[in-house]
């Protein structure tokens, strides 16, 4: 029977968009509680935040929960009851009784989560070198011949010097060429007499089947698509 009291449900959903550790520290900040007793809250089971709120109220700290980021809803008060969280000693619960966990959420409670003891590194042997310097003692540096390079007596010549020796040098023969009878052509004037030129046999063309239509035929073009204009003459009158 409702009694007009109503009661504010977390099931441990947060809103879209928000974070897990962001909602977390919000509820510490809202709830004025420790970080243990809000991962308590993220267990999938239904939680009431606030109990027997008028409407007016519980929908002011629904307003203030969402905005924090924690997906609450507000019920009747008395219809659902928070599930006492078993002791990690009690035997599991059925599958029945299983449900989601929010995105993000841890598995394992406070309680369950193993503690690791901080690994310690003795730094008592190792020192560093000076800026610069080799990391390699000289006993560990593998030595090495350095490569026997074979380079021949060469030398730069002045600019504008003789690279082959006087010695070095071919006789050839020189070419004797008449130029008395040689001239400069005009411009524009045919380099290549007429009995220099190569006789090329025109193809035959055979015209038989060809002749003219008459002036005005139709070939067969693609004609371009005119469209009558049609004049409007409803104003138009006959004077007397």
């Amino acid at each position: 029977m409702e009694t007009g009291e109503f009661d504010i449900i977390f099931r441990g959903d947060i809103v879209l968009g928000h974070q897990l550790q962001d909602v977390k520290q919000r509820l510490q900040q809202l709830f004025k509680v420790d970080a243990t007793k809000v991962d308590a809250l993220f267990t999938g089971r239904p939680v009431p935040l606030k109990r027997g709120l008028d409407e007016a109220t519980a929908n002011k700290y629904r307003d203030v929960l969402l905005k924090a980021g924690a997906q609450v809803e507000v019920s009747p008060a008395g219809n659902i009851k928070a599930t006492p969280r078993p002791a990690p000693s009690v035997a599991p619960a059925r599958p029945s009784g299983w449900s989601l966990a929010p995105v993000g959420a841890y598995l394992l409670t406070p309680t369950e989560r193993p503690r690791s003891s901080p690994v310690l590194i003795d730094t008592g042997s190792i020192s560093l070198r000076p800026v610069g310097g080799n990391l390699l003692d000289a006993g560990e540096v593998t030595k090495t011949e350095p490569a026997r390079v074979v380079a021949p007596e060469l030398d730069v010549a002045e600019v504008g010097a003789d690279l082959v020796r006087a010695e070095e040098k071919m006789d050839l023969p020189l070419l004797e060429i008449e130029v008395e009878d040689w001239g400069l052509a005009d411009v524009g004037a045919d380099l290549i007499a007429p009995e220099e030129r190569p006789v090329v046999p025109g193809a035959p063309v055979i015209v038989g089947d060809f002749g003219l239509a008459p002036v005005g035929s139709d070939l067969g073009q693609i004609k371009p698509e005119i469209r009558p204009v049609v004049p409007d003459i409803s104003k138009i009158r006959l004077a007397d």
